[in-house]
């Protein structure tokens, strides 16, 4: 593990967060979470959600084909695969994972797979956890290196991170393009801003990660990086603190720091968890930049939608405004859920040394959409005669 002398700026930075809505403890304070060697495996969970287990996860973990397949991981359904930010943990209650998690769970049949990796992200940790970025992210792509190598089609993986987490999502996709896969996806949360400004030495997310990536900026210039960094940059209220209703929700909190830090912050993953349920609840428009930062030159023009909705053929820079209470989305009257990932079938296949007493039954589907079977009501999805015992898993 490298352990490089923590900068002033790092201290400070720590010092003030300490006491914001975004520091949760995802590890004692002071304790030596990051101080020691990495322990993959510990260190960095993969967190298995699907509509059978909603609330008990199910540990996956590399070249484990023993676990995948007594799992409820479902090779006809799209992957969610989640990086939380520094601070928070996978499992904590209304942090950014589990409200994801239950997002697309809502929205019909997905894997999801929320990554832990708390024990590398904790107060007061944060260069040390800038450092490790690499370590993670290689860590990750073996992983799904592993899953596609199993037979899962690498075209429906869709790799999400907030803060530092967006940051890793871009690192994991450089690493998987070195072994040969490329992924569809990647989609940043206001991705970090402190040890990642101007010409830092730290790698950061590109349009070349993936094959599209979008970002979404709502801190830019204190926590979150303002720089576009992907095929498609969307700037709420111009990306830029504060970000609307932050002030009253930190007053009536009592968390006055929080004004100033963190709720913006946390705002670009309260968007995109809207979204995946209104994909076009956040028109915007393409933006050609003026000198001042988040405002348009020309007044902005052609339709687009950021978060779920976010055509993989755009590219630009993109403004919209939004709402300073839920729902955020401008767009409000948009409720079916509406899918604009390829529908393509993906066939079902097992570790070769593994069986699983329900495949007959799910590979007898004649097509598989989003959603799963055609025809096949997401609601009517769960079989409790057939679903996995999750407790075994844990």
């Amino acid at each position: 593990m490298v352990l490089p002398a923590t900068s002033t700026l790092c201290n400070v930075f720590t010092f003030l967060l300490a006491g914001s809505p975004i520091f949760y403890s995802a590890a004692p304070r002071g304790s030596c979470a990051n101080c020691c060697g990495i322990r993959e495996r510990e260190d960095i969970k993969f967190m298995l959600y699907t509509r059978r287990n909603r609330h008990t996860a199910q540990l996956l973990h590399l070249n484990d084909d023993g676990r995948l397949a007594q799992s409820n991981f479902n090779f006809n359904y799209p992957l969610a695969i989640y990086l939380h930010g520094f601070s928070e943990s996978a499992t904590g209650e209304r942090q950014s994972s589990q409200e994801l998690k239950d997002a697309f769970l809502r929205r019909g049949n997905h894997n999801v797979i929320l990554i832990d990796w708390s024990a590398m992200t904790a107060v007061p940790w944060y260069s040390n956890s800038v450092e490790n970025l690499p370590i993670t992210a290689r860590y990750i792509a073996r992983f799904l290196r592993y899953l596609v190598g199993r037979g899962y089609s690498a075209k429906h993986i869709h790799l999400i991170g907030f803060s530092l987490g967006a940051e890793v999502a871009g690192f994991a996709g450089k690493q998987l393009q070195e072994w040969g896969i490329k992924l569809p996806r990647i989609t940043a949360l206001d991705p970090a801003l402190p040890l990642f400004e101007g010409n830092s030495s730290n790698r950061r997310l590109s349009p070349s990660d993936a094959r599209f990536v979008d970002v979404i900026h709502t801190d830019g210039g204190i926590l979150g990086n303002p720089t576009a960094m992907g095929h498609a940059d969307f700037y709420p209220n111009g990306g830029r603190p504060l970000q609307p209703g932050c002030a009253r929700q930190e007053i009536a909190n009592n968390r006055w720091l929080g004004i100033l830090i963190g709720c913006s912050h946390q705002r670009a993953w309260e968007y995109f968890v809207e979204s995946i349920a209104q994909p076009r609840g956040f028109p915007a428009k393409r933006c050609e930049p003026s000198v001042t930062f988040g405002v348009c030159r020309d007044g902005g023009n052609g339709l687009a939608f950021m978060g779920m909705g976010a055509d993989p053929r755009l590219r630009g820079k993109f403004y919209l405004e939004t709402n300073g209470a839920k729902p955020f989305g401008r767009n409000s009257r948009s409720q079916a859920i509406v899918s604009l990932a390829p529908q393509l079938p993906i066939a079902y296949k097992l570790p070769p040394i593994a069986s699983r007493p329900t495949v007959q039954s799910q590979s007898q589907s004649p097509s598989v959409n989003q959603y799963g079977p055609a025809g096949q009501d997401p609601l009517q999805e769960e079989d409790e005669n057939n679903s996995i015992d999750s407790s075994s898993l844990t």
